[in-house]
């Protein structure tokens, strides 16, 4: 596995310009960033909502209620997800993917997932986040490309 740094704190918001994109920015615990651009704007909602800011919303999504759900549930997979790997961008597409490592009758299973969908799993459960080194390093290079 490609190293992988951890992720210290996650903030989830709208780009404060049209067209307003839905944005969940990685905290790095060597000071950098990594950003995840276009995610659900129902996942910002959300996050925030796990994090303790309040959002009036006409609609509820499945990321509103799965909180609300019984501690049990929560228990269970606190159990379960050991971690969140932000590890992989395909090239074709520009779409990040995620491992999570799940834990079943004592196997390891990874199971590749939207990234912003895992960061909240792992948000909720209080489970690890990492992203990969080489994947930070790629974003910072088209950022200062695109300057």
């Amino acid at each position: 596995m490609n190293r992988m740094v951890k992720v210290v704190k996650i903030e989830a918001f709208l780009l404060p310009t049209p067209p307003y994109t839905p944005v969940i920015s990685c905290h790095l615990e060597d000071g950098r960033q990594f950003n995840l651009y276009y995610v659900p704007y129902e996942v910002v909602i959300a996050i925030n909502r796990v994090q303790g800011e309040d959002y009036d919303v006409d609609r509820e999504s499945l990321f509103d209620i799965l909180p609300m759900i019984t501690s049990e549930f929560k228990d269970a997979l606190k159990g379960r997800v050991r971690a969140v790997y932000v590890d992989y961008l395909n090239k074709e597409t520009m779409l990040y993917t995620a491992t999570m490592e799940i834990s079943v009758n004592g196997a390891i299973i990874k199971k590749r997932m939207i990234p912003s969908h895992a960061i909240y799993l792992a948000l909720i459960v209080g489970s690890e986040i990492y992203v990969a080194d080489e994947l930070i390093r790629h974003q910072e290079e088209i950022t200062r490309r695109h300057r």
